[in-house]
Formats: structure tokens, sequence, C-alpha cells
């Protein structure tokens, strides 16, 4: 059970290790793009591509979908960013459980978005942890975890391919030893527990008042979505890269108004603690992606 790209590596892992599975569950096709148009999940396509079995159900609870799967008869459910609540019916029916792949080190940053959470909050360290499933959300016991250091630049993006990079070989070696009754799983302290934020596009609103570091941190974790953005000349400007700048020559601009040093092609803006941070990619309203000098060349600054 599997929808976005980033499920896609974990289905490729158990077809080359030799657990391809009877059927894939995918979210159904929507409309993607501004035109529109309804492709198949990246799941989808590749699950198709090695002539397996796609079911998608509008929601997996509704009645008939339990049947469905029970006749498939599965040894054990695999779920990557599936997407939907799955129930106990449905739960109870592979002998060997439902395993579900995480990218936290479980029971910290329970929910749908672990890898922003992880540098939102500036960690060091994260993980991917394979757990068995239960109808709390990430509640169910342990079956293996493995830890990675974060870089101090870490992107969404770059962490994605880390976890993956980690996360697949894991879940081929712990599929393994659970089908051959070699796994003990245990349970997650509870006390421990804390849960991710529900990320809305109001989520990247940049709040100029914080720290610099912090709202560095908030532009590398929600790149690509939602986005940071700040409000300028009454419309949206995208925030897409940032950097922690060193000493800035002293200015009186207020929190939040970008100024430029021009003859560098160097864009600024001044936040909490009397400290700068220097953009050097961002979008205008309406506009592409430009660098920093791209904007200041184009005369954005001056509007």
């Amino acid at each position: 059970m599997g929808t976005p790209e980033y499920a896609v590596p974990y289905l490729e892992g158990l077809i080359q290790a030799g657990m391809k599975p009877v059927a894939v569950l995918s979210q159904p096709d929507r409309s993607q793009g501004r035109k529109q148009i309804v492709e198949p999940t990246p799941v989808k396509k590749f699950a198709l591509s090695y002539d397996i079995s796609v079911l998608q159900p509008e929601d997996i609870r509704m009645e008939g979908w339990t049947e469905t799967i029970r006749e498939l008869a599965p040894d054990v459910i695999v779920v990557v960013a599936f997407g939907q609540i799955i129930p106990r019916t449905i739960l109870d029916i592979p002998p060997k459980g439902c395993v579900n792949v995480h990218p936290s080190l479980l029971p910290k940053y329970r929910g749908a978005a672990p890898l922003q959470e992880a540098i939102l909050h500036d960690e060091k360290e994260t993980g991917v942890s394979i757990m068995l499933m239960d109808e709390k959300m990430d509640h169910g016991p342990i079956l293996a975890q493995e830890k990675m250091p974060l870089a101090e630049d870490e992107t969404l993006n770059s962490l994605r391919k880390k976890t993956t990079a980690v996360g697949v070989p894991l879940l081929v070696d712990t599929l393994t030893k659970l089908l051959e009754g070699r796994l003990t799983p245990k349970p997650q302290d509870d006390s421990q527990a804390s849960y991710t934020q529900l990320l809305t596009r109001e989520s990247g609103r940049i709040d100029w008042s914080r720290p610099a570091r912090k709202i560095e941190c908030q532009v590398r974790a929600l790149n690509p979505w939602p986005g940071t953005w700040t409000e300028w000349n009454g419309k949206r400007l995208k925030i897409l890269k940032i950097r922690v700048a060193d000493e800035v020559t002293s200015t009186h601009a207020p929190l939040g108004e970008l100024f430029a040093f021009p003859s560098a092609h160097q864009l600024f803006v001044p936040c909490g603690k009397g400290e700068h941070l220097e953009i050097t990619e961002l979008q205008p309203e309406g506009k592409k992606p430009m660098s920093a000098k791209e904007f200041l060349n184009g005369g954005y600054l001056a509007c």
C-alpha cells in the first residue's frame, strides 16, 4: 500500500529482493497541475510496469474492501505513505501483520510530517522505523530502527533520499526476518511520544521576528510544499533558498524588510535577535524562481 514517489523505491526494493507483491493498493488517480490532467499515482505507474495488479479504493474503510483483501490472502501487508486510515478488519488479515515504514525514530515525530519536523527542530539525527501497525497512529511495536545524521544544510528533498537509502534495505531485511519468525516486536514508550503538526499553506508564512537559524530551518524543511513565503508589496513572495548571514553592515531596515547591496548582488532581510538572513533564491508572485542577482537586476526591489 503506497501512493507518492517516496514509496516507489520501497516497492522496487521488494521486487528486486524476490518479494513481488500479489497486489498494490494506491490512492485514486487525481488531477495534477494547472491543466488538471488526471495522472496515475507514482506507485500505480511503477506497479503496472511490473504487471502487478493495482487496486485504488476511494476509502479503504468502505464496504467490500476488507473482503477483497482477504481474497488476496497476503502473508504480510507493507504500508509506505499510503494516505488512508486502515481499519482493524484489514490489519487483522495477514498472519504476519501490517508493516509500516516511518521516517523518524519512533515514538518521536508520529504523524504525517516527520521529515519536515526533524529539520524544523534542527535535529542532529533522525532515522527510519519499521513497525507493526495497530489502530492508533504510528503507535504499534517496533520491529527495527536505524539512525542517521542530519547535515547542517539538510533539505526536505535530501532527507527524503537519505531515509530511502536507509529504509529500503532495512525493510527488506526486516521482512525477511519477520517471515522467518526471527523478530520480537518491541512496544513503544508512549511517554516519549511526540506528534508532527498538520502542515498547511499558512505553515510556510515566515515570522521575521524569529531567530535566523529557526527561519532558515523552516525554509529548508517546507520546500517545495507548502513552501515558505512572506508578504511583500501587497503580494506573496516565495523564499526558496536562504542562509544565515555573517556580519552585515549596520542598517536601519525594520524586521522583514528586504534590502540589498546591489554592487555585490546580495539581498538581505533583518530578523530576530538583531540577526540577518541572505536570500539567494526567491519567486515573486506570478513569476518564475530567480536568483537574488536576477531579482535585483529586474528592478523588483524598487517596485
